[in-house]
């Protein structure tokens, strides 16, 4: 099976050296290679793992789900109809009905910049809304990120993200239910390489990482986090999976990417017992035979860890920049909307509560 991004990639990797721009719109389709708006993918988060340095996406009106990670040097810009050719003609979220909306779903940050950059990523014109985290959880920028002409609102930082890692907990987040404050964690490192089926349901049981003793098989509709069907027997990753790996290199874990994983799930076809697995060279989710060898990747339930949360719209640190947005509405126990660490560039920006700030720089 194909996966989804493979159309993107191909294009992308055509031998085009120059900076190029990919085209984003909810109208388009997912297999599609992104050069034009005729030919526009629908899955930002794709685009997004393709693009380079230099490049620019442009994403139409709409409401795009999931949690975003900012990558280095690229510009992505919102409110396109889906026919400008100048970037002069799209519409801007605070003077106009037809928005281009990042939401997170109460699952996830909207917006992440992993890290300080040395050269500059810009995020331009799109509403960040709904979006979970211990701090920054509408936005979390850093060093040479730039957030312009954007609505940060109704943002909630205080519990833990898709994608976070918890040290106490032993894992990352693979999945959360902000309503009960639980979640799921999946270990940052495989254990076990080559087990069938019913063995893997024992050799778990020894897993010990971060202390705990009552890690278990996922469930399959827990791995499905990690992909979905798009239709014509393909599938795609989901935001989850580019926020677990990222988490997984940024903490020593081992990522997911190629590998084959065994869910605790069975079933009988034609007389022969199978059990569900997840394909990560595809993003494929099928079915083997048990006498088959697959990895483990252990999870547990855990009740998620509550904080006052810091930086409910935008967190910012040092050599970052808010150009023109309106910041309001977000929930935290400390700095409800805007929470910056080190000189951070704040031009004509409202955060709800001390007003525009006039080309200055926070402390």
């Amino acid at each position: 099976m194909r996966h989804l991004s493979l159309a993107i990639l191909l294009c992308l990797a055509s031998g085009l050296a120059s900076a190029r721009r990919i085209y984003v719109s909810t109208a388009g389709n997912p297999f599609a290679d992104g050069t034009s708006w005729d030919s526009s993918t629908s899955d930002l988060n794709a685009a997004l793992t393709q693009s380079e340095a230099g490049d620019t996406v442009w994403v139409a009106v709409g409401t795009y789900y999931g949690g975003f990670l900012m990558p280095e040097g690229v510009t992505v810009m919102g409110g396109f109809l889906g026919t400008e050719t100048d970037a002069s003609q799209r519409r801007l979220p605070l003077f106009s009905t037809e928005q281009s909306i990042l939401s997170g779903k109460q699952q996830y940050r909207v917006l992440e910049q992993p890290e300080d950059y040395n050269v500059t990523t810009t995020w331009d014109g799109f509403v960040i809304t709904q979006g979970i985290g211990q701090v920054g959880a509408g936005v979390m920028i850093r060093g040479n990120g730039i957030l312009r002409n954007c609505i940060v609102r109704e943002n909630t930082a205080g519990v833990p993200a898709v994608g976070e890692y918890l040290a106490e907990e032993g894992g990352v987040v693979l999945f959360v239910n902000a309503s009960t404050k639980k979640g799921v964690v999946m270990s940052i490192k495989d254990f076990g390489r080559h087990y069938q089926h019913a063995r893997s349901k024992e050799a778990v049981k020894a897993c010990s990482e971060g202390g705990k003793t009552d890690w278990r098989l996922p469930a399959n509709s827990e791995m499905l986090h990690l992909t979905s069907a798009v239709g014509d027997g393909l599938y795609a990753f989901t935001s989850t999976y580019y926020l677990m790996e990222k988490a997984l290199n940024q903490n020593g874990g081992e990522t997911l990417q190629g590998k084959h994983y065994w869910t605790s799930n069975t079933l009988t076809e034609s007389g022969t017992t199978v059990a569900y697995c997840l394909h990560t060279t595809n993003a494929q989710a099928g079915r083997m035979s048990v006498w088959g060898y697959q990895r483990i990747r252990p999870v547990r339930s855990v009740t998620l860890p509550q904080a006052e949360g810091i930086g409910g719209g935008v967190f910012a640190t040092e050599g970052s920049t808010l150009s023109g947005c309106l910041v309001s509405g977000n929930k935290a126990g400390d700095d409800e909307d805007i929470h910056t660490e080190g000189n951070v560039l704040i031009q004509d920006t409202d955060d709800g509560a001390r007003g525009y700030f006039l080309a200055r720089t926070e402390p």
